[in-house]
C-alpha cells in the first residue's frame, strides 16, 4: 500500500479509475495488453486463450458483481444522508469493498493459472526481470526524495480523493488532512519487500512448473497474495486503513452543506455509471 493510497480508497477506487467509463470497461482487453505489454510478449495462441478468459470473467463481473458496487453505493448515500460515518462506519465500508476485490482473485485465480502455465521460461525470466527493474526505479525515485517532500506527497495522495468527491477544501479541512498525514507510517520498504517477496515465491512455483502441485501453488499465489505479507506489515496496513477511517469520520464531521449535495450527487454518478456498465 502505498502511503495515503489505501485500500480501495473511497471504496471503489479501482472501478472508478480503470474503468471510469462504460468504453473503458467494454474495452478491458486491449487496455490489458496494453499494461501486460510492459512485462511479457504473449504469442498469438496465449492471447486467444488470454481473450476467451477474459471474455468469461468480464460476463460474470458485469452480471453478477457489479450490482454488489451498485448496492453498496447505494447503501453508503443512505448513510451519509442520515449523519455522519464514524471511524467503525467506514471500516465497515472497507471491509465490505474488500470482499469485492477477494471474490473477484478467487474467481480469476484458478484460469489466470492456467494461462500463466502456457508462458515459456523465456517469458518468465523476461516478466520477471522487468518487474525488478521497476521496482529498482521506483527506489531510485523514492530515495531521491527528501523527507519533507515524502510527506507533502502524502498531503497530497489524502487530499486529492476528498477533494475529487467533496469540492474546494477548507481551511480547517485541510489542516485535518495534515495532522494526519503525520501519523501514517510509511510502508515504502515493507511493501518493496513483500513484492520482492511475491516475485521470489512465483520463481520458485515456475521452477518447479512439472511439480503436481505447480498449479495448486500458483492458484494459492495469485488468489491469496496476502498471505505472503509479513506480521509486521499486515500490522501497519491495519494502523494506516484504521487511521485513514479515523480521519474520513473527522472530515464528515465538517462537511459543508455544498460539500453534502457535491458528494451525493457524485455518488448518484457512480450509481448511474454502474447501471451503465451492467447494460453493456
Amino acid at each position: 500500500m502505498k502511503e495515503g493510497k489505501f485500500p480501495l480508497v473511497l471504496l471503489f477506487s479501482f472501478l472508478l479509475s480503470a474503468c471510469s467509463s462504460s468504453f473503458a470497461y467494454n474495452n478491458i482487453d486491449w487496455l490489458m495488453y496494453w499494461y501486460v505489454d510492459d512485462y511479457v510478449d504473449l504469442s498469438p495462441s496465449q492471447k486467444d486463450m488470454l481473450d476467451e478468459r477474459v471474455a468469461l470473467w468480464q460476463d460474470w463481473h458485469r452480471s453478477i458483481e457489479l450490482q454488489k458496487y451498485q448496492d453498496q453505493l447505494k447503501n453508503l448515500k443512505i448513510k451519509l444522508d442520515s449523519g455522519p460515518l464514524n471511524q467503525d462506519q467506514w471500516l465497515r465500508e472497507f471491509d465490505e469493498a474488500q470482499e469485492h476485490l477477494n471474490r473477484f482473485r478467487t474467481k480469476i485465480a484458478p484460469e489466470l493459472a492456467e494461462v500463466a502455465q502456457q508462458l515459456s521460461l523465456e517469458q518468465i525470466e523476461g516478466a520477471l526481470s522487468a518487474l525488478d527493474k521497476k521496482r529498482q526505479e521506483s527506489l531510485i525515485k523514492f530515495e531521491k526524495q527528501t523527507v519533507a517532500e515524502r510527506l507533502k506527497r502524502r498531503e497530497e495522495r489524502l487530499s486529492e480523493p476528498v477533494e475529487d468527491n467533496m469540492g474546494k477544501l477548507s481551511q480547517l479541512q485541510t489542516d485535518i488532512i495534515k495532522k494526519y498525514a503525520h501519523q501514517f507510517i510509511p510502508t515504502f520498504s515493507e511493501r518493496t519487500a513483500y513484492q520482492r517477496t511475491l516475485q521470489n515465491a512465483a520463481k520458485d512455483i515456475f521452477a518447479n512448473r512439472n511439480a503436481p502441485e505447480f498449479k495448486q501453488q500458483l492458484v494459492s499465489l495469485i488468489g491469496d497474495p496476502d498471505h505472503y505479507k509479513t506480521s509486521e506489515y499486515e500490522a501497519t496496513l491495519a494502523y494506516n486503513t484504521r487511521l485513514y477511517a479515523k480521519m474520513l469520520a473527522e472530515l464528515n464531521l465538517t462537511f459543508t452543506q455544498e460539500q453534502k449535495l457535491r458528494l451525493d450527487a457524485k455518488l448518484d454518478e457512480w450509481v448511474d455509471l454502474i447501471e451503465e456498465l451492467i447494460s453493456g
